[in-house]
């Protein structure tokens, strides 16, 4: 993640509408010896030129104490750290700390210190419940502008199901009445003496206006790593349409009393493959009735996003789904396995993975690499934006992120930023089918397609031959790095910032 992008991530100060600290709180337990700051020294990977890094980057954030003795905090504030260094409000000391696990879905991140000093006369603060609106929460952290730990209060004003700008996932979201200020990222948000919150984000030039990752979802993340591995929030895998046109809901021959969403794509491989059809209407998950807005009901909160009737899962788990199948009511279950959408939020991986051949860099598209949507062909977006479904033939979209200029490619040096379509012939499934395609192509040429239909030829022998001059001139230390079955880069070569 490069500066930019978290400065987006900034999280939640205190300013409370202008409220002193304990206002409305007299009775409030302080759990001040429980919030740490965390000072970190990141190296990002360079998404455009993946076998380098952009640099070393500093950044500073907030955390707190839990059970377990472990640090509770966001991921986008740890990401790529090369250092973390952890001190307690109460303390003068700074002790090493390390990343254990990380959900970029829900931009949650835990962080363990190995000496045991560091705990001492600090109690893990429990989790809470899911907090109400209009409850009054208290908000610790360490935004910029000062070296003490800020204390300060508001109130929850909206709750819903909402994008995460670290991940792009639409998960239970928080927003509360606060100013916003760097810094405040990871910090707790409290009531009652226990964990209902992690500030998370803000929305650029609005007053009081925050965000925080509620207890629900906390909790997920927890459950989930209990076993030593982290899976994620799961997804069904489908597109699904609203059913608030009458005309529709007659054509789909529902009954009066009856209300759902109409199935308008299956994901090929995803948990719902092979168990809902486009064109069934999905009435109900888990006894949770779907509205024709596309909501359902959840005590305590209200209308929300269908999605969370099954995001409250873990991965491995079964639900259940009522659908009307040609004017039939049918149970179905789905088990909640991994899927990854076929455009996905984030990386999964320590390293962006490339492909570089005849100067030309090929790349998983992602979230990530559409980060200057600017400096791309409409292609990509349509993939990202309307056709994010994987499919029988693809099951991620191969990018030209750029051309490396050398004789072998001119022509083409000022491409980058489209899909491809085919490479000699063949849609590339994925980027390991390309590299596969690539090593055995024969013939004179190597012929790529790219998603708006043009074509950019190679001579096959030339660009194989070239390979070895155009890593060494660019500093490349290996042609591809295609995921965790093979060796990341060992050598970074690092931009000057």
């Amino acid at each position: 993640m490069n500066t930019n992008t978290r400065a987006v991530l900034i999280a939640l100060a205190i300013a409370g509408a202008g409220e002193s600290p304990t206002t409305g709180h007299a009775q409030e337990p302080s759990i001040a010896p429980s919030v740490v700051s965390l000072d970190v020294v990141s190296d990002v990977p360079d998404l455009m030129a993946p076998w380098q890094t952009e640099g070393v980057d500093y950044f500073g954030g907030s955390g707190v104490i839990i059970e377990g003795q472990r640090i509770l905090t966001n991921a986008h504030v740890v990401e790529s750290a090369v250092s973390i260094e952890v001190k307690r409000a109460d303390g003068r000391e700074r002790f090493p700390g390390k990343v254990i696990f990380t959900s970029h879905d829900a931009d949650l991140a835990l962080v363990e210190v190995e000496d045991p000093r560091f705990f001492d006369g600090a109690p893990a603060v429990p989790i809470g419940d899911m907090p109400k609106l209009q409850q009054q929460v208290v908000v610790y952290g360490f935004p910029i502008g000062g070296l003490t730990l800020s204390i300060t209060s508001g109130i929850v004003s909206r709750i819903e199901v909402d994008t995460y700008t670290q991940s792009s996932r639409s998960l239970l979201s928080v927003q509360i009445d606060a100013a916003i200020n760097e810094g405040n990222s990871g910090g707790p948000v409290v009531s009652d003496g226990a964990l209902v919150g992690i500030a998370m984000q803000g929305i650029e030039g609005a007053d009081n206006v925050g965000y925080m990752i509620p207890s629900p979802v906390l909790r997920h993340f927890l459950e989930d790593v209990n076993d030593g591995t982290y899976d994620g929030f799961p997804r069904l895998g489908i597109d699904l349409q609203d059913m608030e046109s009458e005309a529709q809901r007659r054509a789909a021959r529902m009954g009066a009393s009856q209300s759902g969403a109409l199935v308008t794509r299956v994901d090929f491989g995803g948990p719902s493959h092979g168990v809902l059809r486009p064109r069934d209407v999905l009435l109900a998950i888990d006894g949770r009735a779907i509205a024709n807005d596309l909501t359902v009901f959840w005590p305590g909160v209200g209308r929300v996003d269908y999605e969370l009737a099954y995001q409250t899962k873990q991965i491995g788990e079964t639900i259940t789904v009522t659908i009307l199948r040609d004017g039939k009511k049918l149970k179905k279950a789905i088990k909640l396995t991994p899927h990854t959408k076929l455009v996905p939020g984030r990386r999964t991986t320590e390293w962006p993975r490339y492909v570089q051949f005849g100067g030309l860099v090929f790349q998983p598209l992602s979230a990530e690499t559409l980060r200057d949507p600017e400096g791309f062909y409409a292609d990509s977006l349509s993939y990202a934006e309307v056709h994010n479904l994987v499919t029988k033939a693809r099951r991620e979209i191969v990018l030209l992120g750029q051309v490396l200029p050398h004789a072998v490619n001119r022509g083409y040096q000022d491409w980058g930023g489209e899909t491809v379509r085919l490479v000699n012939g063949v849609v590339p499934r994925d980027l390991k089918h390309l590299a596969s395609i690539i090593d055995s192509a024969q013939g004179k040429w190597l012929r790529i397609v790219t998603g708006d239909g043009w074509v950019l030829t190679l001579d096959l022998d030339a660009a194989r031959r070239a390979n070895s001059q155009i890593l060494q001139a660019y500093g490349i230390v290996q042609d591809r790095y295609l995921g965790l079955e093979t060796s990341p880069p060992t050598k970074r070569r690092k931009r000057r910032r």
